[in-house]
């Protein structure tokens, strides 16, 4: 479940009551992993019961039918639940698949009453409609939660890798089930066909949630991995089931159990509590490492039996077919793969090419505005210095404040030139030796001419050459602005001190100010998911924090001792 960052806003009663519903039927992680350790005790407590045939006989043949009977239940009531907690269309994809496991109950419920009642199983029989009848709705509830999250064209690659998933399985199955089965089954018509049935549709359907659960993107995976697991852990009991009918070796508590553990999965899964979480919103295009390699291990498997079977002269035409197709299968696959490729490509290099043009005509109108903001803002300090003269102090004041306003537009047209300079070389900026002392003095007499009310304070020498380039008094007249601007004191008064380790060089500018809460240090320099739109203190301290990043330094805030704030700058120290 998503929080809403905002919904501090709301009514704090709702929220609660809201979350209450969402989480009332999951388990927390902890919770979760000794759900999984219950499960697995009560799997092993199972196959003991049934090999000690507690109760003789007929107890343990009750007590297998009831342990499958109301697993089954269980995991449809779980999934029930997790689609009512679901936004749509999963809410729809868990349903479906709660309404096949609820298929299942019944057919386990229907087994259970001939088994115990009426004197034996008939096959095929009532039970069978049940069992056959899941699979449809379990397919249908896979492809929903797969279509939910992927767009058309995701669909149709996952699909393909179903395929290729499907026929490589099946190929494996006719080798070591389906073509033993039919050899030796004396059975025949109806019988015959619904045993092959079993182990097909299994494969069709363990195909389908292996590669929803490979596709599957955020937290969800392992939810929708679990059920894919579920289902495999039925094919393969299924598998086993069918082929021993036929054979005659079947014995109820040997393949019990694996139902048993797949359908406890089944009920884990609907319990995670990631199952209810909505898609993310991400580039469904991209190809994921799991995604692209997840149909190549079942195809591999495949290829490795049929040549085992065709060096044995035990292919028959069948197994080579089903051997061609899954060949066919990658093919068809692999030329999807690199026609979407390649038009993802295409696609980027459009983009490319049109955010390249939007680039250079932003930079030109940046230059232009630029230079006509700098020229207006040179005439309004031009006439405003010759009206100083000629008015009373009240008057003084307030252009004063007005010629303050204007200093600073012009000081915003020099952030973005470096900006500017910034895009220009797509970020990459070189450090180069950079004599700390003459980059310092010169800015600080600048600033010291802009802003003739405020005292700039050298404390000590500043010796060193560090690793910059020539916008690093970018990062200091930004700081000293800033020192300035927001310094609330009736005399604003700044020290700058540095100080030289082995390896790095440490400049700290420290103002009288109001200071900065530490709560808000970070968010000063716009850091975080919002960037310039963070609550900090304009475009220039976020400048500050690109430029010495990017040359392999770190800026940050403490207090200063002369109860306002300070910056502290650290730069890599240069050495021949």
């Amino acid at each position: 479940m998503s929080v809403d960052p905002h919904s501090g806003a709301s009514d704090p009663a709702g929220s609660d009551s809201e979350l209450g519903s969402d989480t009332r039927f999951r388990f927390e992680p902890t919770q979760f992993r000794w759900a999984w350790f219950a499960a697995g005790v009560f799997v092993l407590a199972s196959i003991g019961w049934m090999h000690l045939s507690i109760g003789g006989p007929r107890g343990t043949l009750l007590f297998s039918n009831l342990v499958l009977t109301t697993s089954a239940a269980t995991a449809a009531v779980a999934l029930g639940l997790l689609a009512r907690q679901s936004e749509s269309p999963d809410a729809l994809g868990w349903g479906l698949t709660a309404v096949g496991i609820g298929l299942f109950a019944a057919g386990e419920f229907a087994w259970m009453c001939y088994e115990l009642w009426l004197g034996g199983v008939p096959f095929p029989g009532v039970p069978d409609l049940f069992y056959l009848s899941d699979y449809c709705f379990l397919a249908a509830g896979l492809l929903v939660i797969a279509a939910s999250q992927h767009r058309l064209g995701s669909l149709l690659r996952i699909t393909l890798d179903g395929l290729l998933v499907a026929i490589a399985l099946l190929a494996i199955n006719w080798q070591f089930v389906l073509e033993p089965m039919l050899t030796e089954s004396a059975a025949g018509g109806a019988t015959l066909w619904v045993s092959a049935a079993y182990p097909t549709l299994d494969i069709v359907l363990g195909s389908i949630a292996f590669i929803v659960a490979a596709h599957a993107r955020g937290p969800r995976r392992v939810p929708i991995t679990l059920l894919a697991a579920g289902n495999l852990v039925w094919a393969f009991g299924d598998s086993a089931f069918a082929y021993l009918s036929i054979t005659g070796g079947y014995v109820y508590s040997e393949l019990d159990m694996i139902w048993l553990a797949g359908n406890l999965i089944v009920m884990l899964a609907a319990f995670h509590p990631a199952a209810a979480t909505p898609p993310p919103e991400v580039d469904r295009r991209r190809y994921a490492f799991r995604e692209t390699v997840a149909p190549y291990a079942p195809f591999l498997l495949a290829m490795a039996v049929t040549g085992y079977a065709a060096s044995t002269a035990s292919l028959d035409p069948v197994g080579l077919a089903l051997g061609v197709l899954v060949l066919l299968a990658l093919v068809a696959r692999q030329s999807y793969v690199f026609f979407d490729a390649a038009a993802l490509s295409r696609r980027l290099e459009r983009s490319e090419a049109v955010l390249s043009r939007r680039n250079e005509e932003l930079l030109l109108l940046n230059r232009i505005v630029r230079h006509d903001i700098r020229n207006d803002m040179a005439v309004v300090l031009g006439w405003g210095e010759e009206l100083n003269d000629r008015l009373d102090d009240d008057e003084r004041a307030m252009l004063e404040r007005m010629l303050d306003t204007t200093r600073h537009t012009v000081e915003l047209t020099e952030t973005l030139q470096a900006f500017t300079e910034l895009w220009d070389t797509d970020g990459d900026r070189d450090t180069e030796p950079t004599p700390l002392e003459t980059t310092l003095t010169e800015t600080i007499e600048r600033r010291r001419e802009a802003y003739a009310d405020a005292e700039f304070v050298v404390d000590g020498s500043i010796p060193a050459t560090v690793r910059a380039g020539p916008l690093l008094s970018t990062v200091f007249r930004n700081l000293l602005n800033n020192a300035v601007q927001h310094n609330d004191a009736a005399e604003p008064r700044v020290v700058i001190a540095a100080a030289s380790g082995p390896e790095t060089v440490t400049i700290r500018v420290s103002d009288n100010g109001p200071g900065i809460p530490p709560a808000r240090r970070d968010a000063a320099f716009g850091r975080g998911e919002k960037g310039l739109e963070s609550e900090g203190s304009g475009v220039g301290l976020y400048l500050v924090d690109t430029l010495v990043s990017q040359y392999g330094g770190d800026v940050w805030i403490e207090s200063s001792d002369l109860g306002g704030a300070a910056f502290v700058v650290e730069l890599r120290r240069y050495r021949e």
